[in-house]
């Protein structure tokens, strides 16, 4: 997380989701990685994992080789729980604790929808800050795809209190509330907003649930 929902019951929903065998969280956390192109970065770069959670992604960089994540985590109760609590820093996407130009890769994965869309130009332009020159930002968010409206549509309705899994995504998305909604309905201009922020499109496409975008800082 980096902004949006702070609450006790967006956390216990998302705690349970991570743990859900049914996500399979690092699996698919991996697959995106790859879709990506994170795995052609170099395993000794400095990457930044934005919005670092309970460290799922760090787990399943590590798991892929990279030997030098650090992350940046809004929510103290998710930063305490975090496995690499010494290389994840106390921040958010609008004010990222880390040095102008420190790192080679930073990855942002389902964080951005819960910023404001009034803060992300300051969030991108955080994210272009501390790259090196010729650092990538690599980015996967939820996208206002036919798939998601299906999904949406049960999700919505009372089919959604017939697993664990689907009642806990239902009490995410509430939570998030406008945040969400109004991310939903701007996404499509997010590779405008990047271009903006000084970003070279490498890559963005849509899949399934999410776009994917993988963007070079000049």
């Amino acid at each position: 997380m980096s902004g949006g929902d702070t609450s006790a019951g967006w956390r216990d929903s998302y705690t349970r989701v991570r743990k859900d065998p049914f996500a399979e969280v690092e699996a698919t956390n991996r697959a995106r990685l790859v879709r990506l192109g994170v795995d052609g970065v170099d395993r000794s770069a400095q990457i930044l994992d934005v919005g670092a959670g309970d460290g799922n992604l760090a787990r399943s960089l590590h798991e892929m080789g990279f030997t030098a994540v650090v992350g940046v985590e809004y929510q103290p109760e998710l930063l305490a729980v975090h496995p690499d609590r010494g290389r994840t820093a106390a921040g958010s996407a609008t004010a990222l604790p880390f040095p102008t130009g420190s790192v080679d890769a930073v990855v942002v994965m389902d964080v951005l929808h819960h910023v404001p869309m009034a803060d992300l130009p300051v969030a991108l332009a955080e994210v272009r800050r501390v790259l090196r020159p010729g650092g990538t930002f690599f980015v996967c968010e939820p996208a206002q795809t036919l798939t998601r409206r299906v999904l949406d549509t049960a999700l919505h309705s009372p089919l959604h209190r017939l697993t664990r899994f689907s009642r806990d995504k239902r009490a995410m998305v509430d939570a998030e509330g406008q945040t969400f909604v109004d991310w939903l309905a701007a996404e499509q201009g997010f590779p405008v907003a990047v271009r903006s922020a000084g970003f070279n499109e490498e890559l963005f496409e849509r899949k399934w649930l999410h776009h994917f975008g993988r963007w070079r800082r000049p």
